[in-house]
């Protein structure tokens, strides 16, 4: 975590309060300039389950691997400092991986909630491993969502860990290497709830995203024998914040409340008011959802892949 202040209370409140015992909760500061240092120590200093790990200014993968590397238990399960987790998250995921030798790694749906916690909608992935792989090597999207995950960490240690060279895709090349070396799952309950705003990595460096996404991608086809995929070049707004609300916007359309997708798309437009997109987002507010999916289904082969 880096500069995490204004969400972290509640994201720690959430692990721990989990209902799987006993647990381990490793707090990875990666060199933070605001209140994050204290908020952390303060836990660990009340709390015996709470460690706290100080890091100068490193990366993510650094500091993503210093607590795989620092973590005691047979499974690390992580989550970003501005998400928070269900209850029964830990606990559902330890007993799927203790149900399934072969399973090396399991995600689940999430509930989305935009910077002030309302809701956006939600976003689920495919459950199987055959469905999870084929998504990736498709390039249609990242099949996993990262903060929602739990892990082997043998497995993870075996895979080497996060490379710094994928970063800011580091979680699709983590999948890609630990299904060589095992099996993928989601779970279809929403575990987590994902919290959008304008300082995310995919807002922030959505571009970057795409490309170093693509070539992991183009580089695990490779290796299948696959032709490279060909991506096409996305219409980005400038402004992180007309990304941020056209973003909520775009999910709302899908699977949240109407009158969230009108807000964002409004908010966007201010941002922005010369980027497209926004527009077209308040358009298809006018839509049923059911046409907007079929719609969404009969475009899929035409759109840019994930990256």
């Amino acid at each position: 975590m880096w500069n995490g202040e204004r969400f972290l209370v509640e994201a720690v409140e959430s692990v721990l309060s989990q209902t799987l015992t006993p647990l381990e909760l490793l707090l990875v500061d990666d060199g933070s300039t605001d209140a994050t240092p204290e908020i952390a120590s303060g836990y660990a200093g009340r709390d015996s389950r709470v460690k706290v790990i100080r890091l100068e200014r490193s990366g993510i993968a650094h500091a993503l691997n210093a607590g795989i590397g620092a973590a005691q238990g047979r499974y690390v399960a992580r989550m970003d400092a501005d998400d928070i987790s269900h209850p029964s998250r830990l606990q559902k995921q330890l007993a799927h991986l203790d149900a399934n030798d072969g399973c090396v790694a399991v995600g689940s749906a999430v509930y989305v909630m935009d910077e002030t916690g309302g809701h956006v909608g939600t976003s689920t992935y495919p459950e199987a491993h055959t469905e999870i792989t084929q998504t990736l090597i498709d390039g249609r999207s990242n099949a996993m969502a990262h903060p929602t995950v739990m892990a082997r960490r043998a497995a993870l240690l075996a895979v080497g860990g996060y490379r710094p060279d994928s970063v800011p895709s580091e979680d699709l090349d983590l999948w890609f290497r630990l299904s060589r070396v095992g099996t993928l799952a989601n779970l279809s309950e929403q575990l987590l709830r994902y919290r959008r705003h304008a300082n995310a990595v995919s807002i922030c460096e959505r571009e970057r995203q795409w490309i170093v996404g693509m070539g992991i991608v183009n580089e695990a086809r490779g290796k299948e024998g696959l032709h490279p995929l060909e991506p096409r070049t996305p219409r980005a707004s400038g402004s992180r914040v007309a990304a941020y609300h056209f973003e909520c916007s775009r999910i709302a359309l899908m699977t949240g409340p109407r009158i969230a997708a009108i807000r964002h798309a409004f908010a966007s437009i201010s941002a922005d008011p010369s980027w497209p997109e926004p527009y077209v987002a308040l358009t298809a507010c006018a839509f049923p959802k059911w046409s907007l999916r079929a719609l969404a289904r009969l475009t899929a082969p035409f759109r840019s892949p994930y990256v």
